[in-house]
C-alpha cells in the first residue's frame, strides 16, 4: 500500500500498487470505525493479499490478508521517511491500471531494506537515492550520466539539467545547476548497485545532493513536488 485518504464518514481510499494491475485506488468500507474488521492490515507500506471488486469508478476491497507489515520500518523515523518518499514517487510516476511487475518487486525490495534499517538520515541515504533513480528508470526518465546530454562529448560534467535529462559539460552547462563529482558517483552507483548494497553504504552530503537533482528531474516530469521530502528534511 502506497498511502490512503479519508472518504466519507467511515471509509477510506487506499492507493495500491498491485502485481497484476499496477496503480489502483480502492475503497475500504468502514475502516475508520472503532469496530472495523480490518485491523492494521490496510496501513501504508504494508504488503497484503487483496480481493478487489471493480465498481463503476473505483475498486472496493472485499478481503485482505497481511503478507508483510515491516515492524522494523515503523519503529524508526528515518525508515518511515524513506518509505514515504519511495511510495509517493511510485504513486505519481506510473499511470493507473497499467501492470508493471518490475516496479511492484522494486517497491517490495525497497520496503524490506528500509525495514532492516540504514545509517543516518533518509535524505542522505544511498538507499533512498537508489530506490528513486530506479523508479525513474522504470518510468522512462533515467538521467544520462556517462556523457554530456547536450553535445554527447565525454568531457568533465559540471552541471545537471532536469529539462535536458542529465549531465552537461562546461561548454553546454549554461544556467544549469552545478553538480559535484561525488554526487555523480553516487548517482552512477545508485543505478548500478542493488538496493541491498546501497542500504549498507554510509550516508553522505553527496547523497543528499544527488537526491536534490533527482527530485528536480521528478518535478520536471510530473509537475509536482514530493511532499514527503519536507517531512524527511525536517
Amino acid at each position: 500500500m502506497l498511502g490512503s485518504r479519508p472518504f466519507g464518514e467511515a471509509d477510506r481510499i487506499v492507493m495500491l500498487f498491485t502485481r497484476e494491475r499496477g496503480r489502483v485506488d480502492a475503497v475500504v468500507r468502514g475502516v475508520r470505525r472503532t469496530t472495523s474488521r480490518w485491523g492494521g492490515r490496510l496501513e501504508p507500506f504494508n504488503v497484503a493479499d487483496l480481493v478487489l471488486y471493480r465498481g463503476r469508478s473505483l475498486h472496493t476491497v472485499t478481503s485482505a490478508q497481511l503478507v508483510a507489515g515491516f515492524p522494523g520500518l515503523r519503529a524508526r523515523r528515518e525508515s518511515v521517511a524513506a518509505a514515504a518518499l519511495v511510495c509517493e514517487a511510485a504513486a505519481t510516476l506510473f499511470p493507473m491500471e497499467e501492470a508493471h511487475e518490475r516496479v511492484f518487486n522494486l517497491l517490495g525490495h525497497a520496503l524490506a531494506q528500509a525495514d532492516v534499517g540504514f545509517a543516518g538520515r533518509a535524505v542522505e541515504a544511498p538507499l533512498v537515492v537508489g530506490a528513486l533513480v530506479k523508479l525513474l528508470h522504470e518510468a522512462g526518465y533515467l538521467p544520462v550520466l556517462d556523457r554530456c546530454v547536450a553535445c554527447g562529448a565525454g568531457r568533465v560534467a559540471l552541471a545537471f539539467s532536469a529539462a535536458r535529462g542529465g549531465l552537461l559539460c562546461e561548454q553546454c552547462a549554461g544556467e544549469s545547476v552545478p553538480i559535484s563529482s561525488r554526487a555523480i558517483e553516487i548517482l552512477c552507483s545508485a543505478v548500478q548497485c542493488p538496493l541491498v548494497e546501497l542500504r549498507s553504504q554510509l550516508p553522505t552530503p553527496a547523497a543528499a545532493e544527488a537526491l536534490r537533482h533527482l527530485h528536480g528531474l521528478y518535478q520536471y516530469h510530473t509537475g509536482s513536488r514530493l511532499r514527503s521530502l519536507a517531512f524527511a528534511r525536517s
